[in-house]
């Protein structure tokens, strides 16, 4: 798929205008233990709404894109609290200056094709420090593409993602999110590990 293209057309269904429910849900409630100053990674990031939403409670934060255009739009909604860098997740040749405590995944996982995920899993290792935290909202039943394609976005079911993390994370924590946008209603699980150390 040529997300830069999507992203030129505005051609962007995912993006729902704001950061993803679950996660401002998680945010409110103060579920997760975060510290001002603590650095987090948004890998596909696209507008930065998540990005943001991290920001404001303090951390610091990195969005990741491979598309400029969504790079420039989250820049321009945002500004420049964020560090907005172009570049592709699965490329760890980035990870050793970039370094980061937390990883927010929701919308990179479930657009990468299946056969990716393994080097999903290595670059969240490579990226995270030892003992840093993942916090993922994946789909496990994603709605279906108007164009009737497969993917993406590709489901993964809460076995596979032990299977595929369990190596080099500990998952400490799985559940169906208390809030989430309408067209993904039962649709997704919230995941939170640690990548071993």
């Amino acid at each position: 798929m040529n997300w830069e293209q999507s992203y030129q057309e505005q051609d962007t269904p995912w993006d729902l205008g704001e950061a993803s429910p679950p996660l401002i849900a998680v945010l409110n409630n103060e579920e997760i233990k975060l510290s001002v100053g603590q650095t987090a990674l948004v890998p596909g990031c696209g507008y930065g709404h998540d990005a943001e939403a991290l920001r404001r409670v303090g951390l610091e934060v990195t969005g990741l894109d491979l598309a400029p255009t969504a790079l420039k739009s989250a820049e321009k909604l945002y500004g420049e609290s964020v560090r907005w860098i172009e570049g592709d997740f699965l490329d760890t040749s980035m990870v050793q200056e970039h370094s980061v405590d937390m990883i927010f995944e929701h919308t990179c996982f479930c657009a990468i094709e299946p056969e990716q995920r393994r080097n999903y899993v290595e670059s969240a290792k490579q990226w995270l420090v030892p003992g840093g935290f993942l916090l993922g909202v994946f789909f496990t039943d994603p709605p279906p593409r108007v164009d009737g394609a497969l993917g993406p976005p590709f489901g993964v079911s809460l076995e596979e993602l032990r299977g595929l993390f369990g190596e080099s994370f500990t998952i400490t924590r799985a559940r169906s999110p208390d809030r989430s946008h309408p067209d993904r209603l039962g649709r997704e699980v919230i995941v939170e590990m640690v990548r071993n150390t």
